[in-house]
């Protein structure tokens, strides 16, 4: 199988500055946690996020000695587990010997199965931490597109993926029909939207915070703020037109998970959308 080669943009490197949207927690209170809301004047402002306090600002060179970057919630952190058995493990057989793109890789909490079952495996991440991460982790086995998928995804050779694996992304995006359209221009055979919809058919707006919202916040460009929550049937609707019209949805209503560990995340995940869309 040829291998296409990708190139790796980001030229950013992880370090112990806070950037703003980030998420960190007091070294001496880590049961709580901030949201980081600006970096400047030698200042970092933040907002808590899990208790009633006022927003508050420390010095930026002694921030790193109060706080720890947190990139991964606790909640979250629980259920990836569950959510790799459903998405990945459990739909083995469309992956095998298949290239497959996977979009807001993270840390790589899915990725590590994908690279069990796929012949090649290429994550786009921007988060510059998250890149970081998922080099040390996995090495030469991953390849990496460090940049914004809102422009990545253009910028990749159509015909070089025979899957792409979206899952956690499209709810992060004011622009949730620009990636549906640069993943279809890509042609793979197939596409896997999991995205927390919470049964909604149709579309939602919201205003959640800084942290929900992935608009160019690592390249610094202004971020409206909003995340548009597409449904399942606008999502189908739209895949449809882009040459996607066969939908086969992964029952994640039967998912369980640990009673200690359920959350409102999980239950919103279990009723939410999972679904292959197929190439005509």
């Amino acid at each position: 199988m040829e291998r296409t080669q990708i190139p790796d943009s980001s030229g950013a490197s992880a370090d112990d500055a806070p950037r703003a949207g980030e998420i960190w927690r007091p070294r001496e209170r880590p049961e709580h946690a901030v949201m980081v809301l600006a970096c400047a004047d030698g200042a970092v402002d933040y907002a808590w996020l899990d208790r009633d306090a006022a927003d508050g600002r420390a010095p930026a060179a002694q921030w790193a000695q109060g706080f720890e970057v947190v990139l991964e919630q606790a909640d979250h952190t629980h259920a990836t587990p569950v959510r790799r058995h459903w998405l990945i493990d459990a739909q083995a057989q469309r992956l095998r010997g298949r290239r497959v793109l996977e979009l807001g890789a993270h840390t790589g909490g899915l990725t590590q199965a994908l690279l069990v079952h796929a012949a090649q495996v290429t994550a786009l991440e921007h988060n510059p931490r998250c890149v970081q991460r998922l080099r040390e982790r996995f090495g030469d086995d991953l390849r990496i597109v460090a940049g914004d998928m809102h422009h990545a995804l253009w910028e990749l050779q159509p015909g070089s993926f025979d899957a792409i694996v979206c899952a956690g992304v499209l709810y992060h995006s004011a622009h949730p029909f620009l990636l549906l359209e640069a993943m279809a221009q890509l042609r793979p055979q197939a596409i896997l939207i999991d995205t927390l919809d919470d049964g909604i058919a149709g579309l939602r707006a919201v205003v959640p915070n800084l942290v929900n919202s992935c608009n160019y916040r690592y390249n610094q460009r202004p971020d409206c703020g909003y995340s548009v929550v597409l449904g399942a049937d606008l999502i189908a609707g739209a895949l449809a037109r882009l040459g996607y019209a066969s939908m086969q949805r992964i029952d994640t209503m039967q998912a369980t998970i640990a009673p200690e560990h359920d959350s409102a995340y999980f239950q919103q995940w279990r009723r939410s959308l999972s679904a292959w869309f197929l190439r005509d």
